[in-house]
């Protein structure tokens, strides 16, 4: 500026005008803090106000600029900003009329990372169908974090209060810097070709930036394509890793993602003695009830007392023995006096018939003849079956079998040695007599004794 100028004073709209031929001809880069954001349905430009500790400015960015630049702004997120600056000079305001815009540090980061978060759900990496469910009882258990720090000691410490029966196999790994993406996904191949059936990946909390390498996209593939279940426990922040996102199962911490993965023995101990009590008392009940019936099978007169049972039909079979051999004889006589009365009127008929006559009723006798022998041979053969029939079902034929009745001294039988004892006297009934003796000692058989009834 001349000493011409310097000494002239400006106008306002001259100033003003100085000040917009500046600020507009050239091109600025800056960094704010989003503190007011206005983005609205039929807007042709998207406004919001940027800040840092000392000033604040408005902004503004044409809405196909800012549509193509694809960021959802947040109050209190860090942006930078290309642009240049416009003055409006009847109210003396000054906007930035935005070019360019992204998110800056973390929020760079965080837009990045939530990029990568759609592009791989997209895909299906993070469908609920695909996660697979861990193994009730794992014995080997693989575990990749770092060998340092408080989240290993957490894990191990859990794991083996919880579930000690598990081998663990740890893979030590760097969990924080641009390495360290590479070496958990080895750890990973590590423990799953040692045999692992589930893989923990943890770590202890830290910043965003510190989290990155869960982030990562080879890890989060590695982590989908792992061929057992990988349960993640990351930090202890709010923020969800992408590898936690694809992991089968994802906890708060590592100790709860400890948790998750074995069961505890001290519940599984609980659930068994309950079991076994069950078990106990049906086992109980089922017993019971089985002597119950065997007591009552062991009460019916059959078993208890055979031969009052066989005196209970020995009267109603000497009522048939006394019927057939009253009514067999009777049977015969008067079948007999019929053949008679036949034979007496055969020969009156035969005198005065021809010989043609006589010959058919000599015939018709023979015939008779032959039908009563034949009665008379079934009537002896019924006759025989059934006194035969008695004769099995007397207490005497059974003596005669070679068995014996044993009789206590007040006469009543002997059924079991709990009923006498070294001393009592016994008359035993033998098939031509009795024999008096003494019971000298007594002896328990241990075969079983299995009644008709048991055996159907």
């Amino acid at each position: 500026m001349s000493s011409a100028t310097e000494s002239t004073p400006l106008s306002v709209s001259q100033a003003m005008a100085l000040a917009k031929n500046t600020l507009e001809s050239c091109t600025v880069t800056l960094v704010g803090e989003v503190s007011e954001v206005s983005v609205k349905p039929g807007y042709k430009a998207a406004y919001f106000t940027v800040k840092d500790t000392a000033a604040s400015m408005p902004c503004m960015m044409w809405m196909n600029r800012f549509r193509s630049e694809g960021i959802d702004l947040r109050v209190g997120q860090l942006v930078q900003l290309t642009g240049r600056f416009t003055v409006y000079a009847p109210k003396g305001r000054m906007n930035f009329d935005v070019f360019s815009l992204s998110a800056a540090g973390e929020g760079d980061l965080r837009q990045r990372v939530a990029d990568l978060a759609r592009r791989l759900s997209a895909e299906g990496l993070m469908e609920a169908s695909r996660k697979r469910a861990l193994p009730g009882m794992p014995r080997t258990i693989g575990l990749v974090t770092s060998p340092h720090g408080a989240a290993v000691h957490d894990v191990l410490r859990t794991l083996r209060r919880r579930w000690p029966l598990s081998n663990i196999l740890l893979a030590g790994v760097m969990v924080e810097g641009v390495n360290a993406p590479a070496e958990i996904v080895e750890g990973l191949r590590v423990v799953v070709e040692a045999g692992a059936e589930v893989v923990l990946l943890v770590r202890g909390g830290g910043s965003f930036e510190d989290l990155m390498p869960f982030n990562d996209e080879r890890l989060a593939r590695t982590i989908a394509r792992c061929p057992v279940p990988v349960v993640t426990g990351i930090g202890h922040e709010p923020d969800t890793s992408i590898a936690d996102m694809v992991a089968d199962r994802r906890a708060s911490t590592p100790t709860a993602a400890a948790e998750a993965c074995v069961p505890d023995q001290r519940e599984l101990a609980l659930t068994l003695d309950a079991s076994a009590d069950r078990l106990q008392a049906q086992a109980t009940v089922r017993l019971a009830d089985f002597t119950r019936r065997l007591d009552a099978l062991a009460s019916r007169p059959v078993l208890s007392d055979p031969l009052q049972a066989i005196a209970r039909f020995r009267q109603p079979i000497d009522l048939v023995s006394g019927r057939l051999t009253r009514a067999i004889p009777g049977a015969l006589a008067a079948d007999s006096a019929a053949l008679a009365a036949h034979h007496m009127r055969l020969r009156a008929i035969g005198s005065s018939l021809t010989s043609m006559r006589v010959e058919n009723l000599t015939s018709s006798q023979s015939r008779l003849s032959t039908a009563g022998r034949s009665l008379q041979t079934r009537f002896d053969e019924a006759w025989q079956m059934r006194a035969a029939r008695l004769g099995d079902l007397s207490p005497l034929s059974v003596i005669g079998r070679g068995f014996a009745l044993v009789r206590d001294d007040t006469g009543a039988l002997v059924h079991s040695i709990d009923t006498v004892s070294p001393g009592t006297k016994v008359s035993i009934a033998v098939a031509d007599g009795t024999i008096d003796a003494q019971v000298t000692a007594t002896t328990h058989d241990e075969k079983t004794t299995v009644s008709w009834e048991e055996k159907k």
